[in-house]
């Protein structure tokens, strides 16, 4: 009688083995992923942050990269920046921690300037590089100097926007306090019915939230704004770099 040979299985060591060597393999995919993810969305960012620069510097009334690295004075490189000089707040602190790697940013910690600019009932656009990894609840990017106006902030990590008093018009998903720089963006252009116009926010170049039906500002003549700040208080605690506002 013709004996079956015995099958050999694999052994416990053998298949612990195998686990393990999935277990890596995955885990350098992941990490590769999460690599690609992340200098797709910083090139994006980058990107659309150039091309802003590029379509409105001209007509920017205020423009500030920081590059002056020392110093209390920060310069207004703005096309159509005013006579009037910053005023600065606190201690002017730098740091070389830039988004494209050259020059320098503000390191802001309960300091901010007021930039002596108003924003317009027409026409505004605020945009900044943050970066933060601070969890108080509001931290202002550029908001009123005086007023109850304006905002323009993280509200628990998450961007804002508004103006006549109402921050929250237009709010992002995501969580921005996550220790990497992120290109934020808010613009109002009026409708043509001259009493609403259309809100939309920008966060690394994509388009998270827009409001085609957002009241136009009722005291824009006054609403001074101050980077860093609202009112000289609910200060942003981070890093800020190539600061824009332009108004029309």
């Amino acid at each position: 009688m013709q004996q079956i040979p015995k099958q050999k299985g694999f052994t416990i060591v053998e298949l612990l083995i195998v686990v393990v060597v999935i277990a890596i393999l995955a885990a350098i995919t992941i990490v590769s992923y999460n690599g690609i993810t992340e200098r797709a969305r910083l090139s994006n960012a980058k990107s659309f942050a150039a091309q802003l620069l590029r379509r409105d510097i001209t007509a920017a009334s205020g423009y500030w990269n920081f590059n002056e690295c020392t110093g209390g004075t920060i310069a207004n490189t703005g096309g159509n920046a005013p006579a009037t000089t910053n005023t600065v707040l606190g201690t002017v602190n730098y740091s070389v921690d830039t988004p494209n790697g050259t020059g320098c940013s503000l390191n802001l910690n309960n300091n901010s300037f007021i930039t002596n600019i108003a924003l317009s009932n027409t026409y505004y656009m605020k945009s900044a590089w943050i970066k933060t990894s601070t969890t108080t609840p509001a931290m202002n990017i550029m908001s009123d100097a005086t007023t109850a106006n304006t905002a323009f902030y993280l509200n628990n990590a998450k961007l804002s926007a508004g103006h006549n008093s109402s921050w929250l018009l237009l709010q992002g998903t995501a969580n921005l306090n996550d220790g990497k720089w992120h290109f934020v963006a808010v613009e109002f252009t009026q409708n043509g019915n001259g009493t609403t116009g259309t809100m939309v926010m920008t966060v690394d170049g994509t388009v998270v939230n827009t409001d085609a039906n957002i009241p136009i500002m009722s005291n824009a003549a006054n609403s001074f704004q101050q980077i860093g700040a609202f009112n000289s208080a609910v200060y942003f605690t981070g890093l800020m770099d190539d600061v824009m506002v332009v108004i029309k």
